[in-house]
């Protein structure tokens, strides 16, 4: 009899003990402000993403017909598939011209640029420069890299004195440059 008592606490020591566990209600986590605090100065202005031109009545004229006598030079010719190419262009052109540019905001701070809802910090910028024509100026920012075309960015009503004043304290300023062959493209073609 002592033997089955003893083996009876042997099998009470063998069962695992039962955990008793606390309902634990959750509180809704905190959200923690961010430490940076936000910058203090900053330049903010809103533009059309490009400038347009205004288009007389023949300047579809003058398109339509330049590429009407192209064409048939070359249809002529033998040449189809240049033809082709042109009918193309002349789609796109005349879509491009008469499409309306979309307004964005821009913005530079204390650590970059914020242009088309893309944000540029300084540190990828090599320089900047301000071309003027008329009375419409770009602000042109060259990136870091070789083979980085530079970032146009029309100021729109923005002071460009108040701008470059700004930008001088972060990146240096490139003289002699002015507007890009692209955009002096367009504005001979009025696109």
């Amino acid at each position: 009899m002592a033997k089955a008592k003893s083996t009876k606490k042997k099998t009470a020591a063998k069962k695992p003990a039962t955990k008793v566990f606390k309902r634990v209600e959750k509180k809704p986590e905190k959200k923690l402000k961010a430490i940076v605090p936000p910058p203090t100065n900053i330049l903010r202005w809103r533009a059309p993403d490009y400038y347009t031109f205004e288009k007389s009545p023949y300047w579809s004229l003058v398109v339509g017909i330049v590429s009407l006598v192209l064409s048939l030079i070359l249809i002529y010719t033998g040449n189809f598939f240049p033809v082709i190419v042109i009918i193309l262009a002349v789609i796109v052109t005349f879509q491009v011209a008469h499409e309306k540019p979309k307004t964005h905001e821009f913005a530079v701070d204390e650590s970059g640029i914020l242009s088309r809802e893309e944000y540029i910090p300084f540190y990828e910028l090599k320089s900047f420069w301000i071309a003027k024509h008329e009375n419409k100026s770009i602000l042109y920012l060259e990136r870091v890299g070789y083979f980085k075309s530079p970032i146009a960015i029309p100021l729109g009503q923005q002071n460009q004195v108040e701008v470059k004043n700004f930008l001088l304290r972060y990146l240096p300023e490139q003289f002699g440059r002015g507007e890009q062959l692209s955009e002096k493209l367009i504005r001979v073609f009025r696109l």
